[in-house]
């Protein structure tokens, strides 16, 4: 609009530049030089309007491309360690193709993405892991760093959060402890939604109470807690054992690694 103004005043005023020399010959030379100026600044302008075209299109471009590479970011899970069964989680992540790192302290754990805290002894036996859990469950909770507890992973996050645990489950040993050779034991999950899941079973304690609320829970035909998922998709915890090779393609293993 400007442009074309612009034109309108020039083209205004050279009429009355022109009306006012007699001679024709000059007349001539003089509409010759206008007309070839007019044409210059047409051609300058429709360059200026495609290069302007170019970079507008080129700058979303760009974005896109810088979201979509941090889009593609690997998602790196930290798994804490102490876990003498760190190969069967190590195997199970690189099997989906899942980034992971060994986290041994709460420091090294905000470069992840999730923590995952993993089986193993009861609370207190082994005191200098339970301490390392403890610092890198703190440092998950004040940056928002997702939990994902397997076994003792689920008792040892919901024992930080103030719940108390069943220490032994007595003669229900028999449906939910290993066996004498190491083997699991196997069991129906009841969900909360209604449906049912077989799964792994190797412990001899469990979750007393539910320290947070929960979008979908899941209990054993004895009312054993055994999945927890948080209503803030902040922390899913499980006691069954979805690493281990016995359990691929199952529910709660395809539910387990498509939370992670």
């Amino acid at each position: 609009m400007h442009f074309q103004t612009l034109l309108l005043i020039l083209a205004k005023n050279f009429m009355v530049f022109v009306s006012s020399i007699n001679n024709k010959s000059l007349i001539v030379i003089v509409w010759h030089i206008a007309s070839l100026l007019l044409f210059a600044m047409t051609i300058n302008l429709s360059s200026c309007v495609q290069q302007s075209t170019q970079e507008s299109t080129q700058q979303p471009m760009q974005e896109t491309e810088q979201s979509t590479d941090m889009n593609n970011t690997p998602k790196m899970v930290g798994i804490v360690d102490g876990c003498k069964s760190r190969k069967d989680y190590e195997n199970w992540l690189s099997n989906y193709g899942v980034d992971y790192r060994i986290v041994t302290s709460p420091a090294e754990a905000d470069s992840c993405a999730l923590i995952l805290f993993c089986g193993g002894p009861d609370l207190g036996i082994a005191p200098e892991r339970d301490k390392l859990d403890s610092l890198v469950y703190e440092e998950c909770k004040s940056k928002n760093i997702p939990i994902f507890g397997i076994c003792r992973g689920m008792q040892i996050v919901c024992h930080f959060m103030g719940a108390e645990l069943i220490e032994d489950l007595g003669e229900l040993n028999k449906k939910h402890q290993k066996t004498a050779d190491w083997k699991s034991r196997y069991h129906t999950l009841i969900l909360s939604n209604g449906e049912q899941w077989r799964v792994n079973s190797r412990h001899h304690q469990a979750v007393k109470d539910v320290p947070f609320e929960c979008s979908l829970t899941g209990k054993s035909p004895e009312g054993i807690w055994e999945l927890l998922v948080a209503a803030d998709s902040s922390m899913m915890l499980v006691q069954c054992h979805p690493e281990r090779s016995e359990m691929r393609g199952t529910e709660v293993e395809q539910t387990s690694i498509n939370y992670i």
